[in-house]
């Protein structure tokens, strides 16, 4: 390239020496965006670098709150220690919620908590969750709030009660 700006001072270039002017300033430029991302990628890897003493922190923060399993992905992302104790954190206050939905209506699953925590729900997000599933469990439950009259028994509670007939027959008024 530089012998064809060499060749090229005080005068014009020709057709040819254009199209190779031309093709080599296109091949730089290529060569340069490939040499601008691989050092953003090589910055990018040193960014999400954790330290051993870090790690080995961040694996007994895990070990310790509850969720072993958490420390695999907390060190492949390269959060801080300080990320990894919130992040752990709010997995505890997802498993307490969950076990105190358990407490509540015993169909929902104890694994529900890890699979909360693996889809990256916020303690928010899993409140509403399990709010949700409460919800949808207690609406399939039927509930009365009268009592049976004696003569009720046998007709079964879909059947309607004409209530003034009822009455009226308690009362021993006649129609």
């Amino acid at each position: 390239m530089n012998e064809l700006a060499t060749a090229a001072r005080g005068r014009s270039m020709t057709d040819d020496e254009q199209r190779d002017f031309d093709a080599s300033s296109r091949e730089v430029t290529d060569l340069d965006a490939r040499i601008t991302a691989a050092e953003a990628e090589a910055d990018r890897g040193q960014g999400t670098t954790v330290s051993r003493a870090d790690a080995s922190e961040i694996a007994k923060l895990c070990v310790e709150g509850g969720v072993p399993s958490m420390a695999a992905s907390l060190l492949a992302e390269g959060v801080t220690v300080a990320q990894a104790k919130e992040r752990i954190g709010a997995a505890e206050q997802i498993n307490d919620l969950v076990a105190l939905a358990r407490r509540r209506d015993s169909s929902i699953s104890a694994e529900l908590g890890a699979e909360l925590i693996a889809g990256g729900k916020t303690v928010e997000q899993a409140r509403a969750a399990l709010f949700e599933k409460l919800v949808a469990n207690d609406e399939k439950t039927s509930i009365s709030s009268h009592k049976p009259a004696a003569g009720d028994a046998g007709r079964g509670a879909t059947q309607p009660v004409d209530l003034v007939a009822d009455m009226k027959r308690r009362h021993g008024v006649k129609a």
